[in-house]
Formats: C-alpha cells, sequence, structure tokens
C-alpha cells in the first residue's frame, strides 16, 4: 500500500492538548474507508509541526478525510520507507 507524510500545522499545541484531540478523533479512525489507515505520528511541538504517517490507495483519499473531519494539513506527500538494518526500501 502507499504510504504518506501529512504535515500539519497547529499552532499552541501540548502533549495534553494533544491526547485530547487524539480521543476525540478516535471514532473518526474506526471509520476509515478499506484500505485507509493512519499509523503514526511525530510531534514537534516547540515548531507546532506535526508528522502523520499514512498508508491509503492515494493523497486524495487522505485530502477528503482531512476536509471532512476539519483537520488543517499543510501537505501530503508520497513517501518510500528505507529500513537502515535491512539496507532496502520496505512495500
Amino acid at each position: 500500500m502507499p504510504r504518506f507524510i501529512a504535515v500539519h500545522t497547529i499552532p499552541d499545541y501540548n502533549e495534553e492538548n494533544w491526547i485530547e484531540m487524539a480521543k476525540g478523533y478516535a471514532g473518526w479512525i474506526s471509520k476509515f474507508p478499506h484500505g485507509v489507515s493512519y499509523n503514526l505520528t511525530y510531534c514537534g511541538f516547540a515548531d507546532s509541526k506535526f508528522f502523520c504517517e499514512w498508508e491509503a490507495p492515494d493523497k486524495e483519499i487522505i485530502e477528503q478525510l482531512f476536509k471532512e473531519a476539519g483537520l488543517p494539513f499543510d501537505a501530503i506527500y508520497p513517501v518510500k520507507l528505507w529500513n537502515v538494518a535491512r539496507m532496502a526500501f520496505e512495500d
């Protein structure tokens, strides 16, 4: 499945805010279409930047999910995962 990194700028968020927001989105996440998964987020609280890894057939599906949820995003990038231990890209 293709992977994507979504970049979000969310000012004035801290760990507590993030946890509360994540709890609010739990129901939304459980209703994703088949083939779409949200895997993880790297949180850069000092710079108000959040980098989320997704798997989906295409980035337009992710964009649509964000718009439906009212979740702001700066960009969505197609990416490949480089496994350093194996010295290979993962599918």
